[in-house]
Formats: structure tokens, C-alpha cells, sequence
């Protein structure tokens, strides 16, 4: 390999670092948004201590995946150095077989996505602060062998069943963007679907509860 591929192919290594670190940063970015804006719900106050051991979590799965993505690259570049091939051709070649106006398509799409995540996180907020004041409504005007566990366990649900609908929506969305995540589509339809049902029996028979507590004080 001569000198100019050489400097070539560390110019294309040092890229796709980068390009592995700013999908970090932006996830990053994305999930400092979520658990910020959960601070503002009274959820928040009453497991404090769980959100900030999942937030823990999730942050060091994404400096994994970091560290993950850069070993990988590394072994890829090596493996391409051992053999004395070049990957600034073969990115070059990649890049010639883009069809002229993908990167406006794919520009589109980006602000599409992004728009779909903010609306829908906007969307959850307001949904968790409604629910929060309904919960404490329903907490201090229950009746007297009404159990708080009951009702709790009824907006936990609610939550839940909400929280990962929009989450699978927005899924099912951006997939839409691409026409060969066709198969990928489907399948997250059918979950939304299964999940869906799963959710409203659970919250049937969490209802069914909090209907015969109030049943027992009326016949008591």
C-alpha cells in the first residue's frame, strides 16, 4: 500500500470513529431529554431511586456500545491493514453506488423522525402529568375498602401500556420511511396489536378489582 492510501485510509478510519461517537452522543442526547422530562411527573418522586438506577443503566449500555463500536472499527481496519487492502477504496466504492438526491431523501426523513420522537415526547408528558393528577384524585376520594395498592397498580398499568404504545407507534413510523423495512413493519404492527390487547386485558382485570372493592363498601 503506498503512502497516499495509507493517509487515505486512516482519513476513512478517523471518520467512522466519529461516526460511531456521534451515535453515541445523540442517543445520549436523546435519553438526558427523556429522564429529564420525567423529572416533572410525580412518578418521578415516588421511584426516584429505580429511574436513577435505570438511568445508570442505560448510560453505561451506551458507553459499551461506545467502546463496542471502536474496537470494532479498529478490528475492521486492522483485518483490512493485515491483508493489504484498502478501505478508503472500498468506502469509495459504496459511495459511488449511492443514487443521486439519497442524501436530500435521507435529510427529509431524519427531520421526519425527529419531529415524529419530539411531538410524541411532548405527547407523554402531557399523558403522565394527566394521569398523575387523575391518580391522586382517585387516591383521595376512595372509598373505604378501596385498597391504595389497587388503584396505584391500575395507573402503573395505564402508564406502562401508554408508555410503550408510543413507543412501538413511533417504531412502526420510521420504518414506514424505508420501503425495504417493509417485512420490519409488519411485524412491529402485529406487536402493537398483540401488546395492545395484552394491556387492556390486564387493566380489565386491574378494573374488575377496583369495581368489586367499591361493590364490597356499597353491600357491604
Amino acid at each position: 500500500m503506498d503512502a497516499s492510501h495509507f493517509y487515505e485510509d486512516i482519513f476513512i478510519f478517523i471518520l467512522l470513529l466519529l461516526m460511531v461517537c456521534g451515535i453515541y452522543t445523540l442517543l445520549a442526547l436523546h435519553y438526558v431529554v427523556a429522564f429529564g422530562l420525567m423529572k416533572n411527573t410525580d412518578s418521578y418522586n415516588k421511584h426516584k431511586s429505580k429511574i436513577e438506577k435505570a438511568k445508570t443503566y442505560v448510560f453505561l449500555v451506551l458507553k459499551f456500545g461506545l467502546w463496542a463500536g471502536w474496537v470494532s472499527v479498529s478490528l475492521f481496519y486492522g483485518y483490512y491493514l493485515y491483508e493489504g487492502l484498502s478501505i478508503a477504496t472500498l468506502f469509495f466504492e459504496y459511495w459511488a453506488k449511492i443514487p443521486q438526491g439519497f442524501w436530500l431523501e435521507a435529510l427529509f426523513v431524519i427531520v421526519r423522525i425527529a419531529v415524529v420522537i419530539t411531538l410524541s415526547r411532548y405527547f407523554l408528558k402531557w399523558v403522565y402529568g394527566l394521569l398523575d393528577k387523575q391518580q391522586q384524585r382517585a387516591l383521595e376520594n376512595r372509598c373505604a375498602t378501596c385498597r391504595e395498592l389497587t388503584i396505584s397498580t391500575f395507573y402503573m398499568r395505564l402508564h406502562t401500556t401508554v408508555k410503550y404504545t408510543v413507543v412501538l407507534g413511533i417504531l412502526y413510523r420510521i420504518s414506514l420511511f424505508f420501503s425495504f423495512l417493509e417485512m420490519l413493519s409488519a411485524t412491529l404492527w402485529m406487536a402493537i396489536v398483540l401488546y395492545f390487547c395484552a394491556s387492556i386485558g390486564l387493566l380489565g382485570v386491574n378494573l374488575s378489582a377496583m369495581l368489586k372493592e367499591k361493590k364490597e363498601q356499597r353491600f357491604g
